[in-house]
């Protein structure tokens, strides 16, 4: 893919074919390249990708887990030695369910940052604003930032992770889930614009790459002022269950539990932020949408995930209305 920006938004992904038009034209509209590293899928989605890469609108590279490593870990190092990481002066790393919400400039990234000529700072924290359900029980094929809308108050506890944008991506030996490691680049850190810093421009806690992997900050510290990343962690009840005794591909373990579903489906406050969006998101998702074979494998990937969440209810995924239907979208278009 060519190179069209600055900025590159990079994600591991596995089986998420029916939520990827919707990140992909996203991060698009917000004005970075995209980068996607898959392994192991069983859905439509490397196809889907691939034809995406051919149509010039991200790259998609592949990767293979070590044994009893987690997924994330192998996908952060193909990313950090892919071509496009060196290419690009900023690097965002998240995931399929994280879109990012600017409040400052013109709704991109560039806007957002204006004139960083200066180096006074070597990345950014974005605090995570956590979605509930919504009052939604069941998954349809629906844009999830249009669904959900109900979400955490801003200094919940549930909103304390960040994701990072990191400036010179190369200048860190690791690349962690939410913040990268051993810092390899010139200078002292802490010095000399060797700093992190939130949303909001303020200096982000006592972030160190030197020291403990850090992926969050005190609630009291938890700012959406400038930027929020808007996390659609829990979606539905049904796709909730696709994760119930499976480990988290970042964290290796299996954290999600009735306890995670407790803390983190926040309902509190009604967020709109996203929509705010909609006059430039809906023609450039229609553009997507509107590639040879896109659509087609779009529906592919929502019958491959009807039939996942048929079989995690002990259902036969035939007998699913929205199988059917996915499938007859898929034979006409």
């Amino acid at each position: 893919m060519t190179q069209n920006s600055e900025f590159l938004v990079a994600a591991g992904m596995r089986n998420e074919g029916a939520f990827l038009v919707e990140w992909v034209t996203w991060y698009r509209m917000l004005g970075f390249d995209v980068l996607v590293a898959t392994n192991d899928c069983t859905d439509h989605s490397p196809q889907l990708l691939n034809l995406l890469h051919d149509a010039g609108w991200l790259s998609h590279t592949t990767h293979s887990p070590d044994p009893g490593t987690p997924p994330k870990r192998t996908a952060h190092r193909a990313i950090r030695n892919h071509p496009l990481t060196a290419a690009h002066e900023w690097l965002l790393l998240c995931d399929v369910d994280e879109l990012l919400v600017f409040h400052i400039g013109d709704g991109t990234v560039g806007g957002y940052l204006g004139d960083t000529s200066d180096n006074r700072f070597h990345g950014i924290g974005f605090h995570w604003k956590c979605f509930g359900t919504s009052g939604h029980e069941t998954w349809e094929d629906t844009l999830q930032h249009r669904v959900f809308t109900r979400a955490a108050e801003t200094q919940h506890k549930a909103n304390t992770s960040f994701k990072s944008l990191i400036r010179r991506p190369l200048e860190f030996a690791v690349f962690g889930a939410h913040s990268p490691q051993r810092y390899v680049g010139p200078g002292t850190w802490g010095e000399a614009g060797n700093v992190w810093l939130d949303g909001e421009g303020r200096k982000l806690g006592r972030y160190n790459p030197d020291g403990a992997a850090q992926r969050a900050t005190a609630p009291d510290r938890v700012t959406h002022l400038g930027a929020q990343m808007n996390h659609y962690i829990t979606r539905t009840p049904e796709s909730y269950a696709l994760k119930l005794g499976v480990p988290s591909a970042s964290a290796g373990r299996d954290r999600y539990t009735d306890e995670f579903w407790d803390n983190y489906n926040r309902n509190e406050v009604q967020d709109l932020s996203a929509l705010s969006y909609s006059d430039r998101f809906d023609p450039l998702y229609a553009q997507a949408m509107a590639i040879p074979g896109v659509a087609r494998l779009h529906h592919l990937c929502c019958a491959d995930y009807v039939v996942r969440l048929a079989e995690a209810a002990g259902a036969d995924p035939a007998k699913d209305p929205r199988f059917e239907r996915h499938m007859d979208l898929a034979a006409s278009v």
